[in-house]
């Protein structure tokens, strides 16, 4: 029997995973964790809230397949975007907001020389520009990443490329369901990090930290790129120079999430905000059976948060909303949570994105070793659809077709 071992049950691995087990394979996946999913992680305690992956990007995102065929629940997210500077929301008018769309998008449509997004931006405004610091705020927290070292050329590439369509959608029952769904009818090994993989034409030997072995002909390496760029797991005989090159071009980004629940709703009604302050993110959690507002940070504000313990986290972030919305938040307030990725040894960071210099190191990361070794995973993407759970499900079926084409095998639609 044709069979494959495949490292991380996240979105790729699962995805992988399925195609192949209904190619009639054997699979076994590998998952360091003791749960599944990787970094989409719900948290149940007041109803679904997602501490990990949070929305499906796009009405034509590869998500979709795995949700219509499990009859989930979604709901669409709104479009509107509030902004807030010193503890004050702004009017929709106040010219700082169009001057900030004014240079986001500029750095979305950019089409000039490769350059980092904090060389655009500088040229377009002052440093102590309000708009240009909100432009790059904002772009940091959503790529997870240093603006001085994410390249503009590429992220208007990737935006250009992606053809995952419009919106965003939330799971009302938890991105968890959606891994139950992908999981069904695999052979899942929880708590069974892998140290080694030690390979040669026809066989890899897979070694988890409690010294069992795994044998099979083929592997499909799903983890993270922070767990590969931090050498979580050796290679004998080393991986190719092209693939540690591309480890080694390929940023990994920060995101920090803070979600807060409340006794009741004090807030008035909004999609989401960008702020100023330390949070640099606030939304309103739809999923909940009680009020809740998501804080999300990327890039340094990230890493600047994680380094804090969690009641500091969230007495921080009390003290931002009360100075936002007033002295109720800490009447209501019942309690709240911190996941801070970059301190997830199976993670070491959120998601990948694209610094200055990285040219094509996503396929040269992406392609197999002598047929042996397979890569998947979002930073696998090369179609603009890295960091999201689409883009980590494309590169997982690709993956797979890879593996079944070099068996005369097509997969299964």
């Amino acid at each position: 029997m044709n069979e494959v071992i495949i490292i991380g049950a996240g979105a790729a691995g699962l995805a992988a995973g399925q195609r192949l087990h209904q190619a009639g394979w054997k699979v076994v996946l590998l998952e360091a964790r003791e749960r599944i999913g990787g970094r989409i992680w719900t948290d149940h305690r007041y109803g679904p809230v997602e501490l990990g992956a949070e929305f499906i990007h796009g009405a034509q995102a590869a998500t979709w397949q795995y949700v219509q065929a499990a009859g989930l629940r979604t709901q669409a997210w709104g479009s509107d975007r509030r902004f807030a500077r010193r503890g004050t929301l702004l009017a929709t008018d106040d010219p700082c907001i169009a001057l900030t769309y004014q240079f986001y998008e500029a750095i979305t449509t950019y089409a000039g020389p490769e350059r980092s997004v904090a060389d655009v931006i500088a040229n377009l405004a002052d440093p102590d520009e309000p708009a240009a610091q909100m432009t790059l705020r904002w772009l940091a927290n959503l790529e997870g990443a240093d603006p001085a070292r994410l390249s503009a050329t590429a992220l208007a590439h990737e935006r250009r490329t992606s053809t995952n369509g419009q919106g965003n959608f939330h799971l009302l029952d938890g991105y968890a369901t959606l891994v139950a769904a992908m999981a069904a009818g695999l052979t899942i090994k929880t708590g069974a990090p892998v140290t080694k993989i030690a390979w040669q034409p026809g066989e890899a030997v897979v070694t988890l930290m409690d010294g069992t072995q795994h044998t099979a002909p083929h592997v499909l390496i799903t983890v993270p790129l922070g767990v590969l760029q931090a050498g979580a797991i050796t290679f004998s005989p080393e991986l190719p120079a092209t693939k540690q090159a591309a480890l080694e071009r390929i940023a990994m980004g920060h995101v920090t999430k803070l979600v807060l629940w409340f006794d009741r709703q004090y807030w008035d009604p909004f999609t989401i905000m960008s702020t100023d302050g330390n949070i640099v993110t606030w939304w309103p959690v739809v999923s909940t059976t009680t009020p809740a507002l998501m804080g999300y940070q990327g890039g340094a504000a990230a890493l600047a948060l994680a380094h804090m313990s969690e009641d500091q986290a969230l007495t921080l972030a009390l003290n931002e909303l009360t100075i936002l919305f007033g002295s109720e938040v800490r009447q209501a307030w019942r309690g709240g949570r911190m996941s801070a990725w970059s301190h997830d040894p199976w993670s070491n960071g959120a998601y990948s994105y694209s610094p200055v210099g990285m040219g094509s190191a996503r396929a040269m990361l992406a392609a197999p070793v002598g047929e042996v070794l397979y890569f998947a995973g979002e930073a696998c993407a090369t179609n603009g659809h890295l960091a999201t759970v689409h883009g980590a499900i494309e590169s997982g079926h690709q993956a797979a077709q890879a593996i079944l084409s070099n068996h005369g095998t097509e997969l299964i639609a």
